[in-house]
């Protein structure tokens, strides 16, 4: 009788790096398959999954999970780049899940940024100078060109395009499949292709813990633009001249001046479509 042998193969084991923040604290940790360039950090809590790989000057907080294949800090696809000094800032409590990739910004001393507590799912990407404020959650294959600014708890859906340079407001949905190549203020849902405004994101406002009176001056201010028939510089005058005027501390004044700031601010102009496109009626 032949007696063959076996052996067990051991994973690999994870390195474990201390933080600079807190080098005392927790470590994080990075799976042995990813790559790690000098210059990255990890905060305490940290881990990084497999085939991962983190390039150039970037900086994570704490607590954040990094899945199998996620790309970091990679030079950015613009053909304005030239090599100069930049990065990508990811802060704390965020996730992101399989074959993302997050490239280093344009222009020297800029950075590509992440705040905190996001959870951001497969092959999305977040291409160079882009801003992603906090608690958002990008669906999976969502594509953000450079210079796209998320606000906080924005919501967008599977396989969402956006357009460089365009702005999603806090608190706004936009429904998968859509194509945004206008700013989407700030506490409206979106969806379309071409991008159009469907409503008030009430679910959403519900679930931050909005109250109904505040979502009700919301919805009276899409009416005001949306389904007045007046034109956005008049619409915004009824928004300011009513129900600002209107509204108690406390109960929508501080969500209209951040929805009027949010549209007088915008560079690209804010999406104005709305309603159901030719193809859905």
């Amino acid at each position: 009788m032949h007696h063959t042998s076996s052996r067990t193969l051991e994973p690999l084991a994870p390195r474990t790096f201390s933080s600079p923040l807190d080098p005392l604290h927790y470590v994080s940790e990075v799976h042995s398959s990813a790559i790690v360039g000098p210059d990255v950090t990890f905060g305490p809590g940290t881990k990084v999954g497999p085939f991962c790989r983190f390039e150039g000057r970037v900086q994570v907080g704490e607590d954040c999970r990094f899945e199998t294949g996620v790309v970091v800090g990679t030079v950015p696809m613009d053909r304005h780049y030239r090599g100069e000094d930049t990065g990508v800032i990811i802060g704390n409590g965020n996730v992101f899940h399989e074959y993302t990739t997050i490239h280093r910004s344009t222009g020297a001393g800029t950075s590509t940024v992440v705040g905190d507590n996001n959870y951001v799912m497969a092959y999305v990407h977040i291409a160079h100078n882009c801003r992603i404020e906090n608690g958002c959650t990008i669906t999976n294959g969502v594509q953000l060109g450079g210079h796209v600014q998320v606000g906080d708890r924005a919501i967008l859906g599977g396989l969402v395009g956006v357009h460089q340079f365009c702005r999603i407001g806090k608190l706004a949905m936009v429904g998968a499949c859509s194509y945004v190549n206008k700013d989407i203020p700030p506490f409206f849902m979106a969806q379309g292709q071409p991008c159009r405004m469907r409503g008030v994101n009430t679910v959403g406002l519900h679930r931050a813990g909005i109250s109904e009176d505040v979502v009700n001056s919301l919805k009276q201010a899409f009416l005001a633009i949306y389904r007045s028939g007046l034109n956005l510089t008049q619409a915004l005058e009824r928004i300011e001249k009513g129900l600002l005027l209107t509204a108690q501390t406390g109960a929508g004044r501080e969500q209209l001046e951040s929805l009027v700031l949010f549209i007088k601010a915008s560079e690209r102009g804010i999406e104005l479509r709305s309603g159901p496109g030719e193809k859905e009626k």
